[in-house]
């Protein structure tokens, strides 16, 4: 027996053990949700991507958005070219929801005056996430909370912005005590502004929008005195109005859509009737249903506007008073402020447009999303029931070998280098921080049944009786099952190599079954195969004597 143990293919066999169990114990195994539970979001794009790179930024987007939200077990795998899958570790439908409104979003930032876009999310230098210079949430009182974003403009963005905005504050007033009175005018913030498209809602559904509008909303960023007229200028959109209950029956709304550009987009409630979404379907309109949430009006969400800013006679170049546009003060240093109805409503709207700016916006937006969720408590069943079946798969299989050979001392042997290469496997996994999903636990069951077959092909060859293979030693007839065992390898590793190269494009989870699968192959063929062929020649050795 000291023989074997010395062996220098054993001793590779139970280094790496070691080290297997070093890094099992050192990092643990990371589980995916699966197992530990979680939320798995399906993207589809409006379109398909133009190639891997935008692909890849697309991916690279929407990780860091996921990442911002606190959760660190999140991925992000392309499927094709038009799909993603998202998987993340959370189960709270609240936060589930939040995230699929962040998905939705394309995130495209414009601030507009009078209708001229001053600057856009890619004209940012970067978020200064410093409490010290303004960003974080403050309370006003026991119904609102106030947030502020400080940022940096480029310098062409920035001059871009001091020569729109020079002198666009009216003094109409002087106060003894707080000198000049200035009537400034507004900024309009949009996320995701419609391009291409119309609005499309009924008279009695404009006047209510424009009475909320004018009315003022203090937590949806929206003063009092905003006229619907300035947000449709500022949006660059034009709404179409019909009376009655129904497009259906309004000619004279069909009329000016029929001369609306063919392929736009019509933007409707999702409250509107079928009729008139049949109607538009059947003008040629791609229909876009959006819903009024948080008491805004429809057609607040309807142009994707976020807030409405004045200007301020500093920025405007007024004071201190600047006559010529040539010598005004260029300022990069801006803020955004907005409100919530408390600090957690506040925390939240800043969150997610710091998210939104600091990642950038989608090259290609999202059309739509399907999620599944998984408990944490059903994840725990799944990998119960995995590793219950993998024991019992075992134990079918000592029993078949059993029956083949008919001694104990080839089972124990066989069972044993099985298990050998899971858990090395699983080392490699721990090592490289893989999430393991049932994919991956597919792969590594694949790999082990090449593995039990391979050195079935071994045993066999040692215990050949026939007249040709008398005279032949055990090394010689282990070297001829290993040429059937390297070329067994090959082929499996041959056919996984394709899906795994076509995952950089994406494949989703046959990726994971495809890696561990060649992992298993290779740790098999260099590990677990050579060392088995030793401990045989000399278990068989010692039977025949």
């Amino acid at each position: 027996m000291n023989s074997v143990w010395t062996n220098w293919r054993v001793l590779i066999l139970i280094a790496s053990l070691l080290i297997a169990t070093f890094f099992i114990a050192l990092n643990g195994l990371q589980y995916g949700i699966d197992f530990k539970g979680g939320t798995s979001f399906q993207v589809k794009l409006a379109k398909a991507t133009s190639g891997p790179e935008q692909m890849n930024q697309i991916v690279s987007i929407i990780g860091q958005r996921m990442d911002w939200t606190g959760l660190s077990d999140t991925t992000v795998t392309s499927i094709g070219n038009d799909l993603l899958l998202i998987d993340i570790g959370e189960n709270d439908p609240a936060v589930v929801e939040k995230l699929e409104s962040l998905l939705l979003k394309q995130g495209k930032f414009e601030a507009t005056l009078n209708g001229e876009v001053l600057f856009t999310g890619s004209d940012f230098v970067q978020i200064t996430r410093d409490p010290a210079q303004g960003f974080g949430v403050n309370r006003q009182n026991d119904s609102s909370a106030q947030w502020t974003l400080p940022f940096m403009l480029k310098p062409e963005a920035a001059k871009r912005f001091t020569e729109k905005t020079f002198h666009k504050c009216e003094i109409i007033g002087v106060d003894a005590s707080q000198g000049r009175q200035y009537d400034c005018e507004k900024t309009f913030f949009f996320i995701d502004r419609p391009e291409n498209a119309v609005i499309v809602e009924s008279t009695d559904d404009y006047l209510r929008d424009r009475d909320l509008l004018y009315a003022g909303n203090v937590t949806l960023d929206i003063p009092a005195q905003t006229e619907i007229g300035d947000l449709m200028q500022n949006a660059g959109l034009d709404v179409i109005q019909f009376t009655g209950s129904s497009l259906a029956q309004d000619q004279n709304a069909i009329n000016d859509l029929n001369r609306v550009p063919a392929g736009s987009v019509a933007v409707v409630s999702a409250e509107i009737d079928e009729a008139s979404k049949a109607t538009l379907a059947g003008l040629g309109f791609q229909v876009r249903e959006v819903a009024a949430a948080n008491n805004a009006p429809f057609i607040w969400n309807a142009t994707g506007a976020k807030q409405v800013i004045s200007l301020s006679p500093d920025v405007t170049n007024l004071e201190p008073y600047v006559e010529d546009p040539k010598d005004a003060t260029i300022y990069s240093q801006l803020v955004i402020r907005g409100f919530g109805q408390n600090e957690e409503e506040a925390f939240a709207n800043l969150n997610s447009l710091t998210v939104l700016l600091e990642s950038g916006s989608l090259p290609i937006p999202v059309e739509s999303i399907s999620r599944e969720t998984i408990s944490p408590l059903l994840g725990q069943e799944f990998l119960n029931d995995t590793v219950w079946m993998g024991v019992l798969a075992l134990l079918i299989i000592g029993l078949i070998i059993f029956i083949r050979y008919r001694h104990m001392i080839l089972v124990v042997p066989i069972m044993a280098t099985a298990v050998f290469e899971a858990f090395l496997v699983l080392g490699i996994a721990a090592a490289l921080g893989w999430k393991l999903d049932l994919a991956y636990v597919a792969g590594i069951i694949a790999a082990i049944g090449t593995g039990v077959n391979d050195q079935i092909v071994i045993t066999d060859e040692l215990l050949k009786k026939s007249d040709d293979e008398e005279h032949a030693s055990d090394s010689e007839r282990v070297k001829r099952a290993f040429f059937i065992v390297i070329a067994a390898a090959s082929t499996s590793m041959v056919t996984m190599l394709p899906i795994i190269l076509v995952g950089v494009v994406g494949l989703g989870k046959l990726v994971g079954f495809a890696i561990t699968t060649v992992v298993g192959v290779l740790v098999g063929v260099l590990l677990t195969r050579p060392a088995y062929g030793e401990i045989a020649k000399y278990l068989l050795s010692r039977k025949k004597n």
